[in-house]
């Protein structure tokens, strides 16, 4: 990422940011944010007091925004063509986000930020967290993703209250649901075709099916939302059985 300390002397729009007695002023451009942000593009349409900060310079417009400096300053620089900015923590993530949809920035300067989300250290670390940050934002293809990893925990030994108030209900539901199938799918002994009884072999591949089973899973719930867990006869069973022999495995007799 570029250094950058929104000083620039062609600026034509200061923003201005305060938090605790703590003032900062960002001297931007008006047509970057009124491309990336409709928001600013109406404020712009009214006319806003003027400031200078030297006797010399030209005097230009000053807005006062309500928003800490440490907020603006990641959201200018998402919308900037400066890469994004570091973002260590998820609440971080969710600060950016709250400031990206106030500012109702258009929903492709997410991505980069929807990437960072699932990221390997997040899921590992906190899965439930995305997987609500995720659902909240309406984030599907990362929820999805995030539901495989945050069905592996005790939900209510690990998710904090904050996690749980942004889920649905039906959210919610669905964690615990995965996480049902994952162990009946884990139940499952696996084989291939001509291959020697090696459990190694079959709990390698047991894994495969799991980890597909993450992604294929949203497309079964959209359809079951009570599930019988008895395999090979209900909806559910027929499901895990035709994804294990799409991956070209089949169950054993017990």
């Amino acid at each position: 990422m570029q250094h950058y300390e929104f000083t620039a002397d062609d600026a034509d729009i200061i923003l201005r940011a305060s938090r605790c007695n703590v003032t900062r002023e960002f001297r931007v451009h008006k047509t970057l944010l009124s491309i990336a942000s409709p928001v600013f593009k109406d404020m712009f349409s009214i006319p806003q007091p003027v400031s200078s900060t030297t006797p010399t310079e030209a005097p230009i417009p000053v807005i006062d925004v309500h928003d800490s400096p440490e907020d603006l300053e990641v959201f200018l620089r998402i919308i900037y063509p400066l890469g994004l900015p570091p973002i260590p923590t998820l609440d971080a993530i969710s600060s950016a986000l709250v400031i990206l949809d106030k500012y109702q920035v258009q929903s492709g300067l997410l991505q980069p930020l929807r990437s960072l989300l699932v990221s390997p250290k997040f899921l590992k670390n906190d899965p439930i967290k995305v997987y609500s940050l995720a659902c909240y934002w309406k984030f599907e293809e990362e929820a999805d993703l995030a539901a495989s990893y945050a069905s592996t925990l005790d939900v209510l030994a690990h998710a904090r209250q904050e996690d749980i108030q942004r889920l649905t209900s039906t959210e919610y539901h669905r964690i615990l649901t995965l996480g049902k199938v994952q162990q009946h799918v884990s139940d499952v002994p696996v084989a291939r075709a001509g291959v020697p009884n090696d459990k190694q072999y079959y709990a390698a591949h047991r894994d495969k099916v799991l980890l597909n089973f993450g992604g294929i899973f949203s497309v079964f719930y959209q359809y079951e939302m009570t599930v019988e867990w008895t395999l090979g006869h209900s909806r559910l069973g027929r499901f895990i059985h035709a994804l294990v022999e799409k991956l070209h495995y089949i169950p054993r007799e017990r």
